[in-house]
């Protein structure tokens, strides 16, 4: 059966969760963006891209993660066709809820279903990756596989991503309403190529008592885990007021707080979600925010 059009939802995401940079990721629940994918007799890839900042995202393919993985298949699988897609964003870019991962992961299920690929898991992930690459500058899994798998990942070599289902506990993000050019290369630029081994040693502790959390279902143990010395005291520094908000949210009952992906929004875990929100942004001082009340989604990109 020809299938000419696929609508897929695909959640947001946090990556880089506290000690687990490039490593751990989490889906999160209400958080996400539709894609809509159609056969098109013109050859190529037209994209049209609505919601939440849409003016942001570049409708050009080659700098779209949605028309990046779309140009690649086109060049591997060779369709007798084109496609148009539809991009219905849900999740702000550039905040650090993987707004291109959910887009990019969204586009590889309904390009994997249109065309029936029988893609594997690793593939998908893979594929969604290349997706990021347009717009991160190099491709990463952590988000794109959260989005696409759903629950708790665990990235490893070779695209092998391990997942967990994550327990029920409370995701507070806090965007806050400031623009930072070329974010995600001056993130990676504020990174030391060398790190004391006493910080290493506290973030492999951490990164171990969190991966054991999600396994004995402890969100408790999981929050109070969220401890960085590799990235967040370097990239704090891309965020007003970063250390402020951070202790606002613990002193309001957070278990846990950090740098939401690669900026500038920060994530806290909770149960109190709302009164640790509320006392983020106050924090936050004359910058307006946005709350996002959430949790962990177990469900990953499908179809709709």
């Amino acid at each position: 059966m020809t299938i000419k059009q696929v609508r897929v939802y695909s959640p947001g995401s946090i990556a880089n969760l506290g000690p687990g940079f490039d490593v751990f990721g989490v889906a999160l629940e209400g958080i996400g963006d539709i894609i809509v994918l159609e056969e098109s007799p013109e050859p190529g890839v037209k994209i049209d891209v609505q919601g939440v900042g849409a003016d942001k995202i570049p409708s050009d393919p080659e700098k779209n993660s949605s028309g990046a993985i779309l140009n690649h298949v086109i060049e591997k699988y060779e369709p007798r066709h084109g496609f148009n897609v539809e991009i219905r964003k849900g999740i702000p870019p550039g905040t650090g809820m993987g707004s291109s991962g959910a887009s990019a992961a969204a586009t590889t299920v309904a390009v994997n279903e249109m065309l029936g690929l029988h893609l594997s898991d690793r593939e998908l992930v893979k594929l969604a990756a290349l997706g990021e690459g347009a717009v991160a500058g190099a491709p990463h899994a952590d988000n794109v596989a959260a989005s696409l798998l759903g629950g708790f990942i665990l990235v490893g070599e070779d695209w092998d991503v391990i997942r967990l289902d994550a327990p029920r506990f409370g995701i507070v993000v806090v965007v806050p309403d400031i623009y930072i050019e070329n974010k995600t290369k001056k993130a990676r630029e504020l990174l030391p190529q060398k790190i004391p081994l006493k910080d290493a040693v506290k973030n492999i502790m951490h990164a171990s008592r969190m991966a054991l959390a999600i396994s004995q279902k402890d969100g408790k143990m999981f929050g109070s885990n969220i401890n960085d010395r590799l990235v967040e005291p370097y990239r704090a520094a891309m965020i007003p007021n970063f250390w402020d908000v951070k202790q606002a949210a613990l002193d309001a009952g957070a278990y846990g707080c950090s740098i939401s992906g690669g900026g500038p929004s920060l994530f806290a875990v909770g149960d109190n979600i709302y009164d640790i929100g509320d006392a983020m942004q106050k924090a936050f001082g004359d910058i307006e925010s946005t709350c996002y009340h959430t949790r962990p989604s177990n469900r990953g990109t499908r179809v709709i």
